[in-house]
């Protein structure tokens, strides 16, 4: 149960804030004035909803027919209410698009018709039949039936069905995104350097490349590629942040401890400077003196691909594309456990080279200063790791007290 402003009770209902207002003083609409706006209660909308429903003829006396809604009738509901938490900022709408796309490609080709009260376990395991049939596993699986999830949630809440139905337990083996060794690292950064300035041979594509929206015929290899790898490998931060780091998010700080102190746009309800490791500090300088040698570096100016200012999304792929023409170079597409290497990649590394290195690191420090949580960092990051790797510490002894006891 949630309230809704007049606005929200306006989209629920599908009328205008106008025929709202009217149907609240001639119909008894449920309603409270507080102030100058009405709150609504969800239920009790519903309940007024129902109690509009057409009557159908009852042919038996026996017999008394139900009429409840199809999962279908349900969708437009649910996507309004994402729409408004996208206007909240709850959620991205890109999330939103997510949920479109899972809703037209899988989910009402299978639920559509169905009454909202007949979707039970076995409709359910069948729905997950049809996506492994599909090719699609584990997690991508779990998305799709939080979509489904939503649309029954719904359905219970305004009282069109009693209880959800039990959900088949999906199998989610994560397979983390494979960090780099120092070894492997070093040779990433090597091979950077080594194709700085060389044109990509598209023979080896059977399309164009689109960057900035139109399509480029000669890919040339930028030397801040090399970059790139060493300040995400030192500085904690998403490859999403690419998108918006500008010059003017970066601080450097210098005293006891050199860093960079990164203010970047808020990502998934973090925003909290980022603290680098102190070889980013050097990585930066000599990554702004190179812009400035070419025009740019000024505050507003973009730290990777700053002349890409239309559509910093074709940046970020851009990016991407580059990054994996190097590691197809370098032969480091891939994981020790097969995993598929992205940019994200460096983020692990980033992170796995802490827990590796730092002496007594807390996951509380390092999962704030990452903007992500301590569970992730034991799920996703932590997992990779054995005892081998840290040997040193693993064998370490408590120093005795030699003082003499008095």
């Amino acid at each position: 149960m949630r309230t809704l402003s007049l606005q929200e009770a306006a989209q629920f209902l599908m009328i205008p804030s106008d025929d709202l207002i009217r149907r609240i003083e001639s119909e008894n609409l449920p309603a409270a004035r507080i102030g100058q706006d009405y709150i609504f209660i969800d239920t009790d909308l519903a309940d007024y909803v129902r109690g509009k429903y057409v009557k159908q003829p009852i042919t038996s006396p026996m017999e008394i027919p139900k009429s409840l809604p199809t999962f279908a009738e349900l969708v437009p509901q649910i996507l309004r209410i994402e729409e408004s938490r996208v206007q909240r900022g709850e959620i991205s709408a890109k999330t939103l698009s997510i949920t479109r796309n899972k809703l037209d490609r899988f989910i009402l080709s299978t639920f559509a018709d169905y009454p909202i009260n007949e979707i039970d376990y076995m409709a359910l395991e069948g729905f997950i039949e049809t996506l492994t049939d599909a090719d699609i596993q584990g997690v991508a699986i779990s998305q799709y039936m939080i979509v489904v999830r939503k649309v029954l949630k719904y359905a219970q809440l305004t009282n069109l069905i009693t209880n959800l139905p039990q959900f088949p337990k999906v199998k989610t083996n994560r397979i983390s995104r494979g960090a780099f060794t120092l070894k492997e690292y070093r040779k990433l950064l090597k091979t950077a350097w080594r194709l700085r300035d060389q044109t990509y041979p598209l023979s080896y594509s059977n399309k164009s490349i689109l960057v900035d929206g139109g399509l480029e015929k000669e890919i040339v290899m930028p030397r801040d590629m090399a970059r790139l790898i060493g300040l995400m490998v030192n500085g904690f931060f998403r490859p999403s942040d690419l998108k918006f780091m500008q010059h003017k998010h970066i601080e450097m700080v210098s005293g006891e401890y050199s860093y960079l102190k990164l203010n970047i746009p808020e990502t998934k309800r973090h925003a909290d400077p980022i603290v680098t490791m102190p070889p980013a500090v050097g990585i930066y300088r000599r990554l702004l003196a190179d812009s400035r040698a070419r025009g740019y570096g000024k505050p507003n100016d973009y730290l990777f691909l700053p002349e890409i200012r239309k559509n910093r999304d074709h940046a970020l792929r851009h990016l991407g594309f580059l990054f994996n023409w190097i590691l197809e170079v370098a032969n480091l597409k891939e994981g020790s456990r097969g995993q598929k290497r992205t940019l994200y990649s460096l983020r692990h590394t980033c992170i796995t080279f802490r827990l590796l290195q730092g002496q007594g690191i807390d996951l509380l420090t390092l999962a704030k200063n990452a903007r992500t949580s301590v569970q992730m960092i034991q799920k996703h990051y932590a997992s990779t790791l054995n005892g081998e790797m840290n040997i040193s510490l693993l064998h370490s002894k408590r120093r005795r007290n030699s003082a003499p006891a008095r």
